[in-house]
């Protein structure tokens, strides 16, 4: 951050005039993953484009590993996003929530949602594409149900 002075400021007329300072924005760099107790961080990558993915809260951070203030924030989710991975071919991202929906959405085109799916009826923990893009395997807590499935 740095200062500039701004005009002299009162805000009383009894009040001697006072000089104030604002700070101006000079860099923004991206959150970092969130973290939970018990749990590891999920980070995957994408050797073809140097990109790497995260989640935070309900968003999605995608981040080049060249220009680590190149950030794409994806936040369309309902839920705490819990993981996200990108297809082999690096076009599309799958990302699913504590909810258990996977939602797969473009990495162009301004992130247009190709599908989303109800997998799991609870949190889904982690999720792997298969090396044709035909299928997506998830796992985690399915209350009673499958502890993983595979669907697409």
């Amino acid at each position: 951050l740095t200062p500039f002075p701004s005009p002299h400021i009162s805000l009383s007329p009894s009040l001697p005039l006072l000089p104030s300072t604002m700070a101006e924005l000079s860099e923004t760099y991206a959150c970092v993953p969130s973290t939970e107790r018990g749990r590891g961080i999920l980070i995957a990558g994408d050797a073809k484009s140097n990109r790497i993915i995260y989640c935070n809260g309900r968003s999605v951070m995608i981040r080049s590993l060249d220009n680590p203030q190149n950030v794409e924030v994806y936040g369309e989710h309902a839920y705490p996003v819990t993981i996200a991975r990108f297809s082999p071919n690096a076009e599309w991202i799958a990302s699913a929530d504590v909810s258990g929906v996977v939602r797969i959405w473009g990495t162009r085109n301004e992130f247009v949602l190709k599908n989303e799916f109800k997998v799991l009826s609870g949190r889904i923990d982690d999720l792997q594409w298969s090396t044709d893009m035909t299928r997506i395997v998830a796992s985690g807590d399915g209350k009673g149900k499958s502890f993983v499935r595979a669907f697409m």
